[in-house]
C-alpha cells in the first residue's frame, strides 16, 4: 500500500510502470477526495487489486467507474464485478418513457457491461472466445432492445405492417462482419443490413407501405443506437454493406437482396456475406433459417469447388497491400501485413471454395470454421492451431488498444503510456517483450496467407516468350502447331495439333467469358508442360481435353487446376491410365476435390473408412430429407469409386481386394438408402407389425444379394441383381401408424422407393442399375414375398439354373431375422432339393445355350467372359461341382463366391488341390484383365493369342469333369 494526501491507496502503485503511476495515482485522489465516492467502497484485496489494473489500463473503464460509482462500487464487492442484470436491457422498451429514457438506459446498460467483460478480461477469468462472445451478445441484446422500443413505437402510430395474407412483417437485421462472427471488437462498429420480408402494409390508422414503414423503422433503431448524447452512444452503426451502399434504400425486401446479389454481387461481397448473421428479435427463427438458406447461402457457397476464389483473394490483397503502403499501415494490426485481416481472408477463401459441400463451414464464426478445416485436412492441423493462437493474440492485443479510451483504433500506441498500459494488459513485462511476440505472430499469419493465397503462384505461367501461351492467344493453325511442338520435342505432334485445333474452335470455347478465357490461357501451356515426357501424349491430350470440355462453362474449375499443379498432376496420370477415370472427372467433376487430398494414393481403403467418411457428408447436411440425403449418397459413392479406381490402376489394391470393397461399397449405399426409404415411409404410416398369438411383433424386411453382388465380385459398372423378402405372416398384418397400411403394401412401397432412390438419376448420376429378375417367378412373381413362399417355390419350382444362382446369393441389408431365415432356406435348398439326376444335362445345356447367345470371340480376339475356356466355365463349373457335393460335404455351399468355393471343395476333397489352385490362378487373372479393360473403357476381349494355356486347361476339366458325368 502507498499513501496519498494521508489516504490509504488500495493496491501498489509503485509496481506500476512508472508512465502510469501519475494517472493512476490522479484517479485515486479523486476517488478518495469525495466523501460520497468514498462510503461506497469497500472492497477485499482481489477487489483492491483488480480495480488497480482496471484503472492503469483503461482511462475509458477510470471515468466510467467514476461516473457509475454506486453501481460500480456495489457490484464489484468480492474481487469479482457482478454482471448487470439482463433484465436492465429487457425492460428498456416497457417502461414507456420516450426515446431520450430509452437512450440513456441503452448507454448505461452498454458502459456497465463493458465494464464487467473488461474487469473478467483483466482478471484472467475470460478466454479470448468467451471475451469477443460477451461483446457480441452485449451488442445483440441492445440491438433487439432498440428494434422492440422502435417497433412498439411505430405500432402506436401506423399499426403493424402485414403482408397480402395478413400476415404480420417484422424487421430483419442482419448483422456482418465481426457481429455476423460473434466476434466483436471492444469499440467495434455494428456492420448491418435492415430486412423485411416483402410487400404489403400497415393495418393502422394512417397506413404505410412496407417499404415506407420499414425504412422509418430503421432509421429510428440506427438514431437510438448511434447518436452521441451527453451519455455517449451505444455503438457506430454503418449499413454501408446493404445493396448499393450508400446510394441503395436503407432496407431492402428479401427479393430484392436475392435479385441484387444474383445480377450485381461481387467477389468482396461473397467473402462479405460469409459474416452474415440474423440478429434474431422474436420468434423469427424461420424467417432467419429461410433468408439464409435460400438468399444469402446460395450466392456465396457454389455447389462446386470454387478455386476462382484464390484470384480474387489475391487481387484484394493486392489492393490492401498498396492502401496499407499509400497509408503507412505498418502498424496496423488489423490491415497491416501479417494482421487479422489476412487471417479472415486466410478462413474466408477456404469456406468459400468448400462451403458448398461441407454445411459445417457455412458459419460466420471464423474460429468454427478454422477448427473445422484443420480437422478435415483442408489446411494441416498444426496451421490451424497456429493461426488460431495468433488471431487470439492478435483480437486480445487489438481490443486491449481499443479500451484504453473506447475508440476503434487498431494501429499499436506510439507513446509509452498507452504502450505500458497495453503490455500491464496483455501481462508482459515490457512493451519491447509483447513486441517480440506480435513480430512472431504476424510471421505466423503472413506465411499462412501466402500459402493458401499464393499456392498456385509457381505454377508454370505463360509470358510474352512462351511459344506455346503465343500459338494459343493467337489461335494458330494445325500445321502451326503441328511445326512449333515438333520443335519443341513433342511426340505425336499431329495428333497434338489436331486435339488442340478441335478443342480451342469448340462450341464451348467460343462462348467463353473473359474469366474463363483468361484461366483457360493459363491452363493450355501448363498442361503441354505435363504432357512433355509422356509416352502417348495425344491420347492424355484427349482426355484430358474431354474433362476439360465437361467443366468449362464453370471455370472455377480450371481455376483449381491452374492453383494446385499437383492435381493437374494427378490428373494427367489418371488420364494416361484409364479412360474410364478420365470420364467419371468429366462427368462427374466433384471428382476433382479427391486429387487434392495427398492421401489419395496412400489412405487405406476400409469398410470402417467409408462408413466414417459417408457420416461426416451427412452430418454436413443442413436438414434430414431423403432427396439431399440421397444426393448427398451419390457424391459419397462417386468419391469412393474412384478412389478404389485409383488404387486399383495404380497396384495399390489386389484384384480380389478391389471387388471387396466394390461390394462393400454397394452393401453402404444399399444399407443407407434402405433406411432412408424405411424411414420415409414409417414416419406416415407407422412400422408393419403382425400381430398373433404371442402378441404383436415387428415384421422383418431383408435385402438378399445375387449375381456377382452376391458372390463379392463387383466391378465398376455392375448391376445389383437383388430379391426382397419379408418374414411377416399372420392373420392381422398392418402398420402402427396414424395412417396404417396393410404390411405387404408397406413392403411394395418400400421396394419401389429402394428401387427408385438407386437408380434415379442425381447431379451425381445414379448409384446403381438394379435387376430384380431372379427373384421367384421373375418378373411375373411379386416384387418382395415371403420367407415362407419363397422357400416353397424354391422346393417345387425352382430350375436347376436358379439354384445356380443360389449360390452365389446372400444377405446384404435389412432384418437379422429374415436373414437367418434366408441362410437356412439356402442351406436345405442346396442340400436336399437340388435334382441331382440331371443336373449334368442342365448345367452343359444352359451353358451351351449361353456361349451361342453370347460369346463373340473370333479370330482376332477372345471373349474373356462367355468364350470357351472363359470366365462363365469356370463359373458354371465350380456351381456343378458344388451342387453336386452340397448333400455330401455341406461345407462347400458356406461361400457365395467362386475363390472360396473351389477352397471348399479341394478341402472337402471334390476336386485336386493342385488343379483348383491353378484354377483360381486362372480366375484371378481374367478378372485383372477385365478390370483393366473395363477401366481403359474397352470391351472384355483379350487377342486371341492371350490366355492360351490357360483356356486350355479350363476347357480340360470341364471335359473331365462334365463330360464324364452320367447323363
Amino acid at each position: 500500500m502507498t499513501a496519498t494526501a494521508g489516504k490509504e491507496i488500495p493496491g501498489s502503485i509503485r509496481d506500476l510502470p512508472l508512465a502510469l503511476r501519475d494517472s493512476v495515482d490522479l484517479w485515486f485522489r479523486h476517488l478518495l477526495k469525495d466523501r460520497s465516492l468514498q462510503a461506497g467502497w469497500s472492497a477485499n484485496e482481489d477487489a483492491s487489486r483488480n480495480l488497480l489494473r482496471l484503472v492503469a489500463c483503461s482511462e475509458f473503464a477510470g471515468s466510467t467507474a467514476l461516473r457509475d460509482w454506486e453501481w460500480f462500487a456495489d457490484a464489484a464487492l468480492g474481487g469479482r464485478l457482478a454482471e448487470p442484470p439482463r433484465t436492465a436491457v429487457r425492460h428498456v422498451a416497457l417502461e414507456g418513457d420516450g426515446s431520450d429514457a430509452v437512450k440513456r438506459r441503452l448507454r448505461q446498460f452498454r458502459n456497465r457491461k463493458l465494464l464487467h467483460i473488461l474487469w473478467r478480461d483483466l482478471a484472467g477469468a475470460a478466454t479470448v472466445a468467451e471475451t469477443l462472445s460477451s461483446l457480441s451478445a452485449l451488442a445483440d441484446s441492445l440491438i433487439r432492445a432498440a428494434t422492440g422500443y422502435a417497433e412498439a413505437d411505430a405500432a402506436s402510430r401506423f399499426g403493424k405492417p402485414r403482408d397480402k395474407d395478413g400476415r404480420e412483417m417484422r424487421i430483419v437485421v442482419l448483422a456482418m462482419g465481426k457481429l455476423g462472427g460473434r466476434e466483436l471488437n471492444f469499440s467495434s462498429d455494428v456492420d448491418l443490413i435492415f430486412l423485411f420480408p416483402g410487400d404489403g402494409e400497415t393495418d393502422g390508422k394512417r397506413q404505410l407501405s412496407a417499404q415506407e414503414y420499414f425504412t422509418r423503422l430503421s432509421r429510428t433503431i440506427v438514431a437510438l443506437l448511434d447518436e452521441v448524447t451527453k451519455d455517449g452512444f451505444v455503438y457506430r452503426v454503418d449499413t454501408r454493406l446493404r445493396p448499393f451502399g450508400l446510394s441503395g434504400p436503407p432496407v431492402v425486401s428479401f427479393g430484392a437482396l436475392e435479385s441484387y446479389l444474383l445480377r450485381h454481387g461481387r467477389d468482396w461481397e461473397r467473402y462479405a456475406y460469409v459474416k452474415a448473421r440474423v440478429v434474431e428479435t422474436g420468434e423469427d427463427g424461420d424467417l432467419a433459417a429461410e433468408l439464409m438458406q435460400q438468399v444469402i447461402h446460395p450466392f456465396v457457397y457454389r455447389r462446386y469447388l470454387d478455386y476462382g476464389v484464390f484470384e480474387s483473394l489475391r487481387e484484394m490483397k493486392a489492393l490492401i497491400t498498396k492502401e496499407a503502403k499509400k497509408r503507412k499501415l505498418q502498424d496496423n494490426i488489423k490491415l497491416g501485413p501479417g494482421g487479422i485481416r489476412e487471417i479472415e481472408f486466410v478462413v474466408q477463401s477456404l469456406q468459400l471454395v468448400r462451403g458448398g459441400s461441407d454445411r459445417k463451414l457455412k458459419t460466420p464464426s471464423l474460429r468454427q470454421a478454422l477448427q473445422h478445416l484443420g480437422r478435415t485436412g483442408a489446411i494441416g492441423v498444426m496451421e490451424a492451431e497456429t493461426l488460431l493462437n495468433a488471431y487470439d493474440f492478435l483480437r486480445r492485443l487489438e481490443n486491449t488498444i481499443q479500451a484504453i479510451r473506447d475508440q476503434q483504433v487498431h494501429d499499436l500506441p506510439a507513446k509509452a503510456p498507452d504502450q505500458d498500459r497495453v503490455a500491464l494488459a496483455m501481462g508482459y513485462r515490457s512493451w519491447t517483450s509483447l513486441l517480440d511476440d506480435l513480430q512472431e505472430a504476424r510471421q505466423d499469419v503472413a506465411t499462412a496467407f501466402a500459402e493458401v493465397a499464393f499456392r498456385g503462384a509457381d505454377a508454370p505461367r505463360p509470358d510474352a516468350d512462351d511459344p506455346v501461351a503465343e500459338l494459343w492467344n493467337t489461335a494458330a493453325e494445325k500445321d502451326e502447331w503441328e511445326a512449333a511442338l515438333a520443335r519443341l520435342g513433342y511426340a505425336e505432334s499431329v495428333e497434338l495439333a489436331s486435339a488442340l485445333v478441335a478443342f480451342s474452335g469448340s462450341g464451348g470455347v467460343a462462348q467463353l467469358g473473359k474469366a474463363a478465357r483468361s484461366r483457360l490461357r493459363r491452363f493450355i501451356p501448363a498442361l503441354l508442360s505435363a504432357l512433355r515426357d509422356r509416352s502417348q501424349p495425344a491420347v492424355v491430350l484427349k482426355r484430358v481435353l474431354g474433362v476439360v470440355e465437361h467443366v468449362i462453362r464453370r471455370s472455377a474449375y480450371v481455376a483449381l487446376l491452374n492453383e494446385n499443379p499437383v492435381v493437374l498432376d494427378r490428373l494427367v496420370d489418371l488420364c494416361e491410365t484409364s479412360a474410364w477415370l478420365a470420364e467419371e472427372i468429366g462427368r462427374y467433376p466433384l471428382l476433382l476435390d479427391e486429387l487434392l487430398d495427398p492421401r489419395l494414393y496412400t489412405a487405406p481403403l476400409t469398410r470402417e473408412n467409408m462408413l466414417a467418411e459417408l457420416q461426416r457428408r451427412l452430418d454436413s447436411l443442413p436438414s434430414p430429407e431423403s432427396e439431399q440425403q440421397i444426393e448427398v449418397l451419390a457424391q459419397f459413392q462417386r468419391a469412393a469409386l474412384f478412389r478404389i479406381a485409383v488404387a486399383d490402376v495404380t497396384g495399390n489394391l489386389p484384384i480380389m481386394k478391389v471387388s471387396d470393397r466394390l461390394t462393400e461399397l454397394a452393401e453402404i449405399v444399399l444399407s443407407r438408402t434402405l433406411s432412408i426409404a424405411w424411414q420415409d415411409l414409417a414416419s406416415r404410416h407407422g412400422r408393419p407389425v403382425v400381430r398373433g398369438e404371442q402378441g404383436p411383433r415387428p415384421a422383418g424386411f431383408g435385402v438378399i444379394a445375387y449375381g456377382k453382388f452376391g458372390g463379392m465380385e463387383l466391378s465398376y459398372r455392375s448391376d445389383l441383381d437383388l430379391v426382397f423378402l419379408h418374414d411377416g405372416h399372420g392373420s392381422d398384418q398392418n402398420t402402427d401408424g396414424p395412417k396404417p397400411l396393410e404390411n405387404s403394401m408397406f413392403f411394395v412401397r418400400l421396394v419401389r422407393r429402394v428401387v427408385h432412390f438407386l437408380t434415379t438419376q442425381t447431379h451425381s448420376g445414379a448409384l446403381y442399375e438394379v435387376d430384380t429378375r431372379l427373384r421367384p417367378s421373375g418378373r411375373s412373381g411379386l416384387l418382395v414375398t415371403s420367407v415362407e413362399a419363397f422357400e416353397r417355390y424354391q422346393e417345387e419350382n425352382a430350375w436347376t439354373w436358379e439354384h445356380q444362382a443360389l449360390l452365389r446369393a446372400r444377405p446384404v441389408a435389412g432384418s437379422a431375422t429374415v436373414a437367418r431365415e434366408f441362410e437356412r432356406v439356402r442351406a436345405e435348398t442346396l442340400k436336399e432339393r437340388v435334382r441331382r439326376d440331371r443336373l449334368p444335362n442342365d448345367v452343359k445345356e444352359m451353358r451351351a445355350r449361353m456361349r451361342d447367345r453370347l460369346d463373340k470371340s473370333d479370330g482376332e480376339r477372345f471373349d474373356l467372359k462367355q468364350g470357351e475356356g472363359g470366365i462363365g466355365d469356370i463359373e458354371f463349373l465350380v456351381q456343378y461341382l458344388v451342387l453336386e457335393n452340397a448333400g455330401t460335404h455341406p461345407a462347400v455351399i458356406h461361400y457365395p463366391d467362386n475363390i472360396r468355393q473351389l477352397g471348399t471343395l479341394a478341402a472337402a476333397g471334390c476336386l485336386d488341390g493342385e488343379v483348383v489352385a491353378r484354377l483360381q490362378d486362372i480366375y484371378k487373372r481374367y478378372r485383372l484383365r477385365l478390370h483393366r479393360l473395363a477401366l481403359d473403357e474397352k470391351p472384355p476381349f483379350a487377342a486371341s493369342g492371350d490366355f492360351v494355356e490357360e483356356r486350355e486347361f479350363v476347357v480340360s476339366v470341364w471335359n473331365r469333369v462334365l463330360l464324364a458325368a452320367p447323363e
